[in-house]
């Protein structure tokens, strides 16, 4: 094995993956996972991936491990990546590029202007990252895909969401890490399983992973919070999920003939809780996030998590004792970055940026 593999489960039940693969440890592992307070029934459990790394946490965390050590593999001093304005995954990019002395630029787009939008531009700002605002998506993915890779060849592009096969690894082994959890006793196996649904990458990883590790009774819903499609081009849907699904588990068969052979699993999604757009709140978020807070004592975001749990709370509620053990994955950062963003000025961001301050 190469590097700091021993958090990683997956290998351990495939040790030549751990041969073939390349891994930096960002976070801290396995992440807690407990009960919740809040529904309507007793069995409902959270898995704490805010809490996978100390420096920033989320479900990017374990991406990055893999994209970010097989860019440094190929000596890479350069990523590029995008996002929303307000981008999890740019920031999280951002904070481990900067430690790692890896120059970054964020092409990013607009979305719903909140505070944690704005926060998020500071962070991206107060680690070194160069922003390009592309005022739209599609401006923006016509850039990634097109302008940059023209004018900076050598530059090592990280797909958005850090969902490129690579990331999605990532959430294999969360797969496998959850089963870890569940011959320990600390977790019943889930029933349902519920996780936001964006760029794919934790859906997709989390579906080949709990296959590969043999959970076989836990149906796993993705609450898609962007639109299916950009155009007539689809962006967020069963197939685009399934065929990330697919590219993944040839990449792993390809380095591991111990796999199993699988008929992969259809991923579920539920599609109704998106609200306006991409980024916009919603008023059963809202409320979520309010009860959240005040009953765990653990922060949503508007753009992906509220809208999972308002998804977890309805299904809680229409099955009452019948749900059987239900887990949320939570995919947010819980580290606080407030102060360090009240020390950025405003001013210190592209002009094109400052607006969304006034």
């Amino acid at each position: 094995m190469q590097g700091a593999e021993e958090h990683i489960s997956l290998f351990r039940s495939y040790p030549q993956l751990g041969q073939k693969l390349t891994v930096m440890q960002l976070g801290s592992y396995p992440t807690p996972v407990h009960r919740l307070r809040l529904a309507h029934t007793a069995d409902l459990w959270i898995k704490r991936d805010d809490l996978s790394s100390p420096v920033y946490g989320g479900n990017k965390i374990r991406k990055l491990e893999f994209i970010l050590a097989d860019a440094r593999r190929k000596n890479v001093r350069h990523l590029i990546t995008l996002g929303g304005i307000g981008t999890n995954h740019g920031l999280a990019t951002a904070i481990f590029s900067h430690r790692l002395g890896i120059r970054c630029t964020v092409l990013v787009y607009r979305q719903p202007v909140t505070r944690s939008v704005k926060r998020s531009l500071l962070l991206m700002n107060k680690f070194n990252a160069r922003l390009i605002y592309a005022k739209t998506l599609l401006r923006a993915m016509i850039g990634y895909y097109s302008t940059y890779r023209l004018r900076y060849p050598r530059a090592y592009f990280v797909y958005p969401g850090g969902s490129s096969t690579l990331g999605t690894i990532g959430y294999v082994n969360a797969g496998f890490e959850l089963k870890d959890q569940i011959d320990l006793g600390i977790i019943p196996e889930p029933a349902v399983i519920f996780c936001p649904l964006s760029s794919g990458g934790s859906l997709a990883g989390l579906t080949l992973g709990l296959q590969l590790a043999g959970l076989k009774n836990s149906r796993l819903i993705g609450v898609r919070v962007m639109p299916s499609h950009l155009g007539p081009i689809q962006a967020c849907t069963s197939l685009t999920v399934e065929n990330q699904i697919k590219r993944t588990y040839a990449f792993l068969r390809a380095r591991c003939r111990t796999l199993p052979e699988l008929d992969v699993r259809q991923p579920e999604i539920q599609g109704e809780y998106l609200g306006s757009a991409y980024g916009a709140p919603t008023e059963a978020g809202n409320r979520v996030r309010r009860l959240m807070q005040e009953t765990e004592d653990i922060a949503l975001d508007s753009t992906y998590t509220a809208k999972t749990v308002a998804a977890v709370m309805d299904y809680c509620r229409e099955q009452h004792d019948r749900a059987g053990p239900v887990l949320y994955w939570h995919t947010y950062n819980s580290v606080d970055l407030s102060e360090q963003s009240r020390n950025v000025a405003v001013r210190d961001l592209p002009r094109s940026l400052q607006g969304f301050f006034d």
